[in-house]
């Protein structure tokens, strides 16, 4: 059997909530070698139509060291998390008038931001959605993109599997499927690459698309990941949205019943301020107490909110599509009033807690350290320089 050369490879974990390991090649799937043995990786996904490589997979063995697929090495499961990059919303938007220069590191720095992640060492990190940006083709003058769009092979390379090279060999990820992930977007090459799943799904556009929650457990830290990929607007109520976020969070929340310590949500959609998240929230109630926080993406900035009730939100999607105004976040979950009240004097759903919302609008990533009380959060620019510290502590983000 002809093995080919790798041309990517990381170690994602996945909904069993143990490592595993993909690789790209262009033919037969090698295998997976670490100290003491090795594993024959199977096939995911042939090549096909579009997709010009064959997807393999095999689980990592949580002890595993010197691990590697072929000559590409890759990093060991963590025995234990203590600094943890959270970084999301990373493509190069080509979409109509909407135009990045994907070749320019000013306009889309995620190339040089991954660069940068993976010399702070990270035990794990976390990508909080979208990586699919290159919907239509770019103008001729940006040689950098031309011809790399679509939901393909070319287009996911240029997007996600070339620029974050130096993730892949820094730590091993925790991967959220965002909105651009969706069925009618970037949804075909989400379920073939990188989603949780032991198997290759099936992407179909409907109204209760999304995978079950999932989690991953380390000593002190249990992470649970929940799908909110497919919701057709964060504004208009949809009854078979809310249905599935009320099974999900009520999932989500049976997940920690086993586990001791610190939980994390993680999800793409601030759930706070989704209309269809938010009525299932009403209708769930608990649902997110056994959650210190809640970390998201969708929105382009960084923000730090609390909220009275509910475990803080955290909105790291400042990694390299155009950024969106700060505080767009906490904007709108003001304005998100109890059912049956008017907008305008209306009761809060959501009433802020101190300290006070904090955003900012700046490319980069966040490193999250922990300490004696919780978490320091080193909120850091596309160079590594911090421009904030923040912490996360007692059920409260202070920044």
């Amino acid at each position: 059997m002809l093995f080919a050369a790798v041309l990517s490879a990381w170690i994602q974990y996945a909904a069993d909530g143990k490592p595993h390991a993909r690789a790209l090649v262009t033919q037969s799937c090698p295998s997976l070698s670490y100290d003491g043995g090795s594993t024959p990786m199977r096939q995911r996904a042939a090549a096909m139509t579009g997709f010009d490589e064959t997807v393999c997979e095999a689980i990592v063995p949580p002890n595993a060291t010197n691990v590697a697929v072929e000559n590409q090495r890759l990093p060991a499961p963590p025995q234990s998390v203590r600094t943890v990059v959270v970084f999301g919303d990373t493509g190069c938007r080509m979409k109509d008038d909407e135009q990045q220069n994907c070749g320019d590191i000013a306009d889309w720095p995620f190339p040089k931001i991954a660069q940068t992640i993976a010399a702070v060492h990270p035990d794990l990190l976390v990508h909080v959605g979208d990586y699919y940006y290159r919907e239509n083709n770019c103008l001729s003058t940006m040689k950098e993109c031309v011809n790399r769009w679509g939901d393909t092979s070319m287009s996911w390379n240029a997007d996600w599997f070339a620029p974050g090279k130096p993730l892949f060999a820094a730590a091993p990820l925790i991967l959220v499927r965002g909105n651009h992930e969706d069925c009618q977007r970037g949804g075909p090459a989400w379920f073939r690459y990188l989603d949780p799943g032991d198997a290759t799904a099936q992407c179909e556009s409907r109204l209760t698309d999304g995978v079950n929650p999932w989690a991953v457990t380390f000593a002190g830290l249990q992470i649970v990941v929940t799908d909110t990929a497919a919701d057709p607007s964060d504004s208009q109520p949809d009854p078979n949205r809310i249905t599935y976020y009320q099974g999900s969070f009520s999932k989500a929340r049976d997940l920690t019943a086993t586990t001791s310590g610190e939980r994390w949500l993680v999800t793409h959609r601030p759930p706070y301020a989704n209309t269809n998240q938010t009525l299932a929230l009403l209708a769930t109630p608990g649902a997110l107490a056994p959650f210190s926080v809640v970390l998201a993406g969708h929105v382009h900035d960084f923000e730090a909110i609390n909220l009275t009730g509910y475990p803080p939100l955290i909105v790291n999607g400042e990694s390299g599509d155009d950024l969106d105004d700060a505080g767009s976040t906490a904007k709108y979950i003001g304005f998100q009033k109890t059912p049956g009240t008017a907008k305008a004097g209306g009761r809060a759903i959501y009433p802020f807690a101190a300290p006070a919302p904090y955003a900012s609008k700046q490319f980069g990533f966040a490193v999250y350290t922990k300490s004696a009380t919780g978490w320091a959060i080193s909120l850091r620019d596309a160079d590594g320089i911090e421009r904030r510290a923040c912490t996360l502590a007692a059920g409260t983000v202070s920044c």
